[in-house]
């Protein structure tokens, strides 16, 4: 079950009104383990859905040389991406464009690798998600996606209790393989235990290492949080906002919530 919003603001909610560079979880350490896995090279085409501000896509051009199309559905974003790739002199390999991940603005097999950080279980549909990526991908290549994956088996009811307070649809192991295999995936490899440390979970600082989630905002960045929250939500909203952190953590620190790396081909 996707967000109601009884829980707003969620952990997602909180991140984007901070306007801090929020990664996902395991930050540029799992991006660059993406990237060798996707075996990023010079002359590959490569799709990155849901690009967000365009640090993953920025990451593979520069550091693998490859042609990469970022693509999200928020002009703001979209924005921030290009004025990223701009400063940081890649321009001539990033493209970025609007669209929606489960209506890909793309003819099939267009790409050698098909890759999507931390956003597949945002929109509406998953499986959507999954079969739109599969389908622009060429024959024989590459998908890689890392989502929010549960540790232990869960009531449907706490599912989605934690689900609404973090804004995004973690499911389980099995079931993300499952979503991937009917979508058209084969040779699946995972990486589960190393990403789901709970330290992983506040690894979301490109600028810099944080120890623990409480210490992902400086205190000046924390301050004008709760002014945006506030003038959002009102105070029940920051009140929320506390809660809603405090529980999703619990939920962490107590195994019931990791995080999961996947890779396969398109057979």
């Amino acid at each position: 079950m996707k967000r109601k919003g009884i829980h707003r603001p969620t952990i997602e909610d909180i991140i984007e009104l901070s306007g801090i560079e929020a990664l996902h979880p395991g930050g540029m350490a799992l991006t660059k383990r993406t990237a060798e896995l996707a075996a990023l090279k010079p002359g590959l085409k490569i799709l990155d859905v849901s690009s967000g501000r365009g640090t993953q896509s920025i990451f593979y051009a520069q550091e693998y040389g490859v042609d990469v199309t970022g693509l999200d559905l928020s002009d703001e974003m979209l924005s921030t991406a290009r004025k990223n790739a701009e400063n940081e002199g890649v321009e001539g390999l990033v493209t970025f464009k609007k669209g929606d991940s489960q209506n890909l603005p793309f003819e099939d097999e267009s790409f050698d690798v098909v890759i999507n950080e931390c956003a597949v279980g945002i929109p509406d549909d998953s499986q959507k998600v999954l079969n739109e990526m599969v389908r622009v991908a060429k024959l024989g290549g590459i998908i890689v996606i890392h989502e929010s994956t549960w540790r232990e088996k869960l009531s449907k009811e706490e599912k989605e209790e934690i689900s609404e307070r973090y804004g995004t649809t973690p499911l389980e192991y099995e079931e993300w393989k499952a979503l991937l295999v009917k979508a058209g995936v084969d040779e699946i490899i995972t990486e589960f235990d190393e990403w789901s440390k709970p330290e992983m979970f506040w690894k979301i600082r490109k600028d810099r290492d944080v120890k623990h989630f409480s210490k992902i905002m400086t205190r000046e960045e924390l301050n004008k949080t709760i002014e945006i929250i506030t003038k959002e939500y009102g105070q029940d909203g920051v009140k929320k906002a506390l809660e809603n952190q405090k529980i999703f953590m619990q939920a962490v620190l107590e195994g019931k919530i990791g995080y999961c790396l996947f890779k396969g081909i398109k057979e």
